[in-house]
Parts: C-alpha cells; structure tokens; sequence
C-alpha cells in the first residue's frame, strides 16, 4: 500500500509551479544580467569578461551618481505624497458623502491609464503653445509656464505626474483596509470625548500601519524603476535635468550599446532599491511577526 504523501509535500507541489514561473520570469533574467555585468558585451560582438570594470566605470560615473540623485528626489517626491494623500483620501472616504462610488472611481481611473496614455495626455495639459494649464496660468497673469522644458521644473512636474498616477495604487491598498475597521471602537471612543486626530493617532493609524507600510515599500521599488512617463514627457532632459536611473540605464543599454555596463547599472539599482526600502520592510516584521513569533 502506498503512503499518501505528506501534507507539507502536498503544499509544496501546490506552489511549485508558481515557483518555476517565477524563477523562469524573474529569477532567471536577473542571474543572465548579473553576468553581463562582469563583461564587454555589446552589440555585433561576443561577450568579453572584463570582471568588476564596468561597476568601477560605473560608481566613478558623475552622471551615474547624479542620475542616483535625482531619482531618490524623484522617488521622495511621488511617494511621499503618494502614501500621505492615499492615507487621507482612505480616511476620507470612508465617510457617508454625496456620490462616494463615483468619487473613488474617479480617483482610482489612472490605475486603468498605461504610462504612454498617462504621458500623452499630460504632454498634452502641459503643453506650453496649447495647453490647458499654460491657458489657465496665462489668464491668471502668470504666463506661460515650461513645465517640461525647463531644467528647474522638468523633475519636479515629472514627479508629480508620476504621483498622480500612482496615488490610486496606494488607496487601493489602504481603503479595503480602513474600511474592516469596526465602527463600535470608534463610537466608543467618540463617547470618552477622543477628538478625531487622537482617534486617527490611538485607533487608525496603530491599525492600518501594517498595510500603510506594506503600500509604501511597493511604491518605493515600483516608482524606483519608473521609466515610460519620464521617458515620454521629456527622455531625461532638458540637459539631463530629469535623467533618473531608469533613463540612464537605457541610454547606456539603447544609444550608447553598452550592455555590459547597463546590467551593471541595472543591479545597482536593485541594490539602492533593497537599501532604500529595507526600513519599512524591518518595521514591518518587527511590527507584525516578531510579535507573534515572540508569542
């Protein structure tokens, strides 16, 4: 008679194809780049190794460093507001108003939005002949503005684009989140005279943190990677004023050929990546599981 396999076995079978696409989409692409990164290769010719050149080449870059700046920028700049405007509109929703289900649909419509979609119609918003907001500002005695061909707003515009499209991924997050919180804990504190900042404070915010921390890594690497609206709107420029990693990576991969020197520039930035959003991940586990591991 055969035994029937275990349960953890059983588990594990389960899961294993999940974890063979993973590794064939992922894990897989990842380790090839990672030795391409120790050599020459560009196109028409066959790969060279060359060891840790192209990461010399690279961290002694001025423009690689200056693209690492501008982007922890542009990352601090869309996620920040990201976490902090989804957090409130998540607190503000919840609420009994006027056509809510149609308000949260149409803050949640970029979610539906590609990034080319996205670009385009800001492009055409920001335009400085024909849009909109140049329209508006120049009825308001402001004049034309150059959003995106300006080297002292090219980044912070692209950012806050960048912002607009993500904002909904975060309230998508938090308001199913906000929204399983029982009402009698509010009531109960609304009756010992709690006012409605110390009941966000003591009740909300120790509850939600967990999902608010969960949204804020994931907006951290996927805006840490962002590349088809800054590419769009304005290919890194005007002189390189919104050229983040991203941009600068496939230039190196794309105009320059450089290969090699792209995959090392691409695992820097999952190292700067990792770094960047590790304190929310050990907050996190130190928050929801060492607890209960603890018990």
């Amino acid at each position: 008679m055969i035994k029937s396999p275990s349960k953890a076995l059983h588990a594990w079978a389960l899961v294993a194809p999940l974890y063979a696409l993973l590794a064939a989409i992922v894990a897989l692409p990842e380790i090839v780049a990672l030795a391409l990164s120790f050599t020459d290769y560009s196109i028409g010719r066959d790969p060279r190794w060359i060891g840790e050149l192209n990461y010399v080449r690279t961290l002694g870059s001025a423009s690689f460093w200056a693209a690492a700046l501008r982007t922890l920028i542009f990352v601090g700049i869309a996620v920040v507001l990201e976490a902090a405007i989804g957090l409130l509109l998540a607190c503000l929703l919840i609420r009994r108003i006027p056509m809510r289900g149609l308000a949260i649909a149409c803050l949640i419509a970029p979610i539906a939005m590609s990034h080319a979609v996205t670009a385009t119609i800001w492009a055409y918003l920001l335009d400085f002949n024909v849009g909109p907001v140049n329209y508006v500002t120049n009825l308001m005695g402001l004049g034309r503005i150059p959003w995106l061909t300006e080297a002292g707003t090219a980044l912070i515009v692209v950012a806050l684009i960048e912002f607009w499209a993500g904002m909904p991924h975060v309230l998508v997050m938090l308001y199913p989140v906000r929204a399983a919180f029982p009402r009698e804990i509010y009531e109960a504190g609304e009756i010992d005279g709690a006012t409605p900042f110390q009941r966000f404070r003591y009740l909300t915010w120790p509850m939600i943190r967990p999902a608010f921390l969960i949204a804020v890594v994931f907006r951290i690497i996927i805006t840490f990677r962002a590349f088809g609206v800054v590419w769009i709107l304005t290919k890194g420029g005007p002189v390189d004023a919104s050229e983040i990693l991203s941009v600068h990576l496939y230039k190196i991969g794309f105009v320059y050929w450089e290969f090699g020197r792209a995959a090392s520039i691409a695992w820097l930035m999952l190292l700067l990546t990792a770094v960047v959003s590790s304190w929310a991940m050990v907050r996190l586990y130190r928050e929801s599981f060492a607890p209960k591991a603890a018990a």
